[in-house]
């Protein structure tokens, strides 16, 4: 194994905050260094015609072990080189627009692997020099440190595509400049290209969707957790596998959805200094008795609205409210509106509540906002009731039937490109319905198509 020994100069213009040795960090893997080296410091006043500055010069002798070529000692040794039109080191080094983050940014992006790099397994990195003209282009790309000829050619080619950059300047004018850029390949690991796919298992609070569920179908305001469990390492696969199947080979991701119907926010601030130190978390207003004596009270208080009822009208109103900071309920308004007078009559049951016990939070009483639906249903005879859907009511999405349990609130309509429903309305539309889509038919038939 060759020794090679190099002699490096570094000029640092404190003037300008250059920074020496830029860029060679890069240039050269730090395993090929030996500690053996001298470095010599000196230091000269000199001075231009408007401030002076001073000029650090560092010599550095670096020795190192390994082969290189007579081609890449002549290329390390132009780097410290001036001629009359490129410079090694100037008093304004180039900049890429946006900086380094926005360099390596360009290419992660803009690196194409090479498909017989893949197949060989070869990765590393490929040291590219170039210069930065006056005007700011790309010129004379050359690779100082070879990988393989297709990893070569590929960090030539992305060189060759970067963007201009702001150029260099000495003593004020623009000038070329040499610079020096690693690029690095790795060939990226199986786990980290794995990502959710037609054959991923969905599970949806506990159960399992169709093949090639979409979860872009889903409101994201409906879930309350999702957890994607990847098939890596192979003892996490197996444990998938023993868990959910076969299927679990391809990942599984686990869905739960908000069971409440009741939702709380702040509706004002508590004192800063004690939100500061105190972490206790927000304890939510209760009514008395709970939910499940709320419930009953809204219930029971509704007064069916006479135009309603004859024209049989049903449904849930969204209604918001606040619970202020002595319990009393106000500022009630309809968040989602069903009929004119099923709203009125929601609003005027809800301002009906009797008092509640308040939020707190840090010791002392806060304001919440409570929004919850008030439910209107009429008991009407089976032969006048209007159809509706059952755990045997067919939904088809994308023509894969959904399970029973899939609740059609966790739809996001701005993911879908139709929405359809067939009702069994007459002997002969069932009959229909059951011939084309089975004997569930009867129940009806909800036809969803998602965005492609």
């Amino acid at each position: 194994m060759k020794q090679h020994s190099f002699l490096f100069l570094f000029q640092l213009n404190t003037k300008n905050n250059c920074t020496f040795a830029s860029g060679l960090e890069n240039a050269f893997p730090f395993h090929l260094f030996s500690s053996k080296h001298i470095i010599f410091f000196t230091m000269n006043l000199s001075k231009t015609n408007t401030t002076p500055f001073i000029t650090l010069v560092l010599v550095l002798f670096i020795t190192f072990t390994g082969s290189l070529s007579a081609t890449q000692l002549r290329m390390n040794q132009i780097q410290q080189e001036t001629t009359d039109s490129v410079y090694a080191i100037v008093d304004k080094m180039p900049e890429f627009q946006g900086g380094e983050k926005a360099l390596v940014a360009f290419l992660n992006q803009t690196i194409s692997y090479p498909a017989e790099a893949l197949k060989k397994k070869e990765q590393g990195k490929v040291i590219v020099q170039f210069v930065i003209a006056k005007n700011g282009k790309i010129e004379n790309a050359k690779v100082l440190r070879s990988v393989s000829p297709s990893l070569d050619n590929e960090a030539l080619r992305v060189i060759g595509l970067l963007p201009d950059w702001t150029p260099g300047e000495q003593n004020g004018e623009k000038v070329a400049v040499y610079q020096i850029l690693p690029v690095v390949f790795q060939i990226p690991s199986e786990e980290s290209l794995w990502e959710v796919n037609e054959k991923t298992i969905i599970m949806i609070d506990g159960v399992k969707m169709p093949s090639k569920f979409n979860t872009n179908i889903l409101n994201n305001s409906k879930l309350s957790s999702v957890m994607i469990l990847k098939p890596f390492p192979k003892e996490e696969k197996s444990k998938l596998i023993a868990q959910y199947g076969r299927d679990a080979a391809n990942g599984v991701v686990l869905i739960s959805t908000n069971k409440e119907e009741i939702y709380y926010s702040l509706a004002d601030t508590i004192d800063t200094a004690k939100n500061d130190t105190c972490k206790e978390k927000t304890k939510i207003p209760e009514f008395p008795g709970g939910k499940t004596e709320l419930i009953r009270y809204i219930t029971d208080s509704i007064q069916y609205p006479f135009v309603a009822k004859q024209l049989k009208t049903e449904g849930k109103v969204i209604v918001r409210f606040k619970v202020d900071k002595t319990g009393k309920v106000n500022d009630a308004q309809v968040m989602k509106p069903v009929d004119y007078f099923l709203d009125k009559e929601a609003l005027r049951v809800i301002n009906t509540l009797p008092e509640w016990k308040p939020g707190t939070k840090c010791g002392q009483n806060i304001s919440i906002f409570v929004t919850m639906p008030v439910t209107f249903k009429l008991d009407l005879p089976a032969d006048q009731k209007e159809w509706e859907r059952n755990d045997k009511t067919i939904v088809l999405l994308d023509g894969e039937r959904l399970p029973a349990s899939f609740d059609l609130s966790w739809l996001n309509y701005a993911n879908l490109s139709s929405y359809k429903v067939l009702q069994p309305t007459t002997k002969e539309v069932s009959k229909n319905l059951v011939k084309e889509y089975g004997k569930d038919a009867v129940n009806g038939v909800i036809l969803i198509e998602s965005k492609k």
